[in-house]
């Protein structure tokens, strides 16, 4: 335990972005387990807390959890 507080995690409807969108977040992956990229991902959720916006899904070869992490540009 690091003494700080747990930043809110607020779920968004990751299906409410563009299909184009949704279609690239989906195939431009890494897998930290397979040590992989662009193998692709299920069952996304997406996230965000005051500093972070990011995907979590399972990846299409190991289903193990995958992360793409999401920089909105202005």
């Amino acid at each position: 335990m690091t003494g700080m507080p747990e930043e809110e995690k607020i779920e968004r409807d990751f299906f409410e972005r563009s299909l184009e969108e949704q279609s690239d977040f989906l195939k431009q992956t890494w897998c930290n387990h397979c040590m992989e990229m662009d193998l692709g991902m299920g069952n996304p959720k997406e996230f965000e807390t005051k500093d972070r916006l990011w995907i979590e899904g399972e990846c299409l070869k190991c289903g193990q959890l995958t992360v793409t992490d999401i920089v909105e540009e202005d």
